[in-house]
């Protein structure tokens, strides 16, 4: 796998393997920028939601804090604590509980289940000064500041927007009632979360977009890296590449150690050769032992000479075997004839042969 540095020459998609182990060492592709916007998204929702309850908490503590003038402390400090606490469990907790699971359920949905312990083990490069200030200068750092400026810029503007929407109603508020206020407050509160949502998501889904291109460039491979997954993954191919020719050697012998013991070879006549072999009495019908083309079919020939194998050269005959006949298999009953009569020939031949 290539270094994090060696970026010069990895131009190659990475391979199915290559993010596998990456995923595995907890390197995926993540916007944090749309987890935080659900966030944002979900707590607004939330307050919505809970906005009576909320408001009534908070209007319990506001009363216990204005009834707690001019008394003790040793007996409004119960008071105030008790109401506090309701109050912060009310408000916090449901905020927490819904940023916890809704936080749990968008980097769920945005990378799927990872599980990597090399993320949380102590690692002393990230206490090494010159790598924090690689950090601080590299190019996904900077992309982070931009953003950053963008959001800065995009909230100053929405508060700047909607305070100048609603300028004209604030002006005459000291003249207005307190639930007008109220009103105005929660209208503006909500314009401005409505806008926050709008724009943070639509840079939420640019961020996603850039995240995946910026993840699937990390992973890129050289072709070297790819070559050297390959010989892990199946082996050196030149070892694999010794075994099938040792493979091939073996099976060369076999086959012409049947051809040496066959009773004839059949012909058409170079491209193809066919070993048959007979014996009355050893096998019920005749069968093929070998059977080979163009380089093999030399090799049966050559070792068929060398043995004293009767060799007939018949062009249909050997075609017709060759491609219906089954390997250290009975001929098919198409073939009887034409076979007798090659083996009657082949008996004519070793007879002559041996002078008898």
């Amino acid at each position: 796998m290539a270094e994090e540095g060696d970026t010069g020459n990895r131009t190659e998609k990475p391979t199915p393997e290559r993010l596998k182990k990456a995923r595995k060492e907890g390197d995926i592709s993540k916007s944090k920028e749309l987890t935080s916007t659900v966030l944002v998204l979900v707590w607004l929702v939330l307050i919505w939601l809970m906005w009576s309850p909320m408001s009534n908490r908070l209007g319990t503590l506001l009363d216990a804090v204005l009834g707690a003038f001019g008394q003790p402390f040793e007996i409004v400090a119960p008071v105030l604590g008790r109401a506090a606490f309701d109050a912060a469990l009310w408000i916090v907790v449901p905020l927490l509980l819904g940023a916890v699971f809704v936080g749990l359920i968008t980097e769920f949905l945005q990378a799927g289940p990872v599980l990597a312990l090399k993320k949380v083990k102590p690692d002393l490069k990230h206490v090494n000064p010159m790598s924090g200030l690689k950090k601080i200068f590299s190019k996904d750092n900077v992309i982070e500041v931009v953003k950053a400026i963008i959001k800065s810029v995009a909230l100053i503007s929405i508060f700047v927007a909607v305070l100048f929407q609603f300028l004209p109603q604030l002006v005459t508020q000291p003249y207005g009632s307190p639930a007008v206020m109220g009103e105005l407050f929660w209208s503006s509160a909500m314009r401005i979360g409505v806008w926050v949502i709008f724009i943070f998501f639509f840079l939420s889904v640019l961020d996603a977009f850039y995240q995946r291109f910026s993840f699937m460039k990390k992973m890129r491979m050289s072709i070297r890296d790819i070559r050297q997954e390959s010989k892990e993954n199946e082996g050196d191919p030149h070892i694999k590449g010794r075994r099938r020719q040792l493979h091939q050697e073996w099976a060369q012998q076999n086959m012409l150690s049947s051809v040496r013991r066959s009773s004839v070879v059949v012909t058409n006549p170079t491209h193809l050769a066919v070993a048959i072999y007979y014996e009355p009495g050893e096998t019920e019908l005749p069968m093929v032992v070998a059977k080979g083309e163009d380089y093999e079919a030399k090799l049966i020939r050559e070792a068929a000479e060398e043995a004293g194998v009767p060799i007939m050269q018949n062009v249909e005959l050997a075609r017709g075997l060759y491609e219906r006949a089954e390997l250290d298999d009975y001929l098919p009953s198409e073939f009887f004839e034409a076979v007798a009569e090659l083996l009657r020939w082949a008996e004519s031949v070793r007879e002559q042969r041996d002078g008898k």
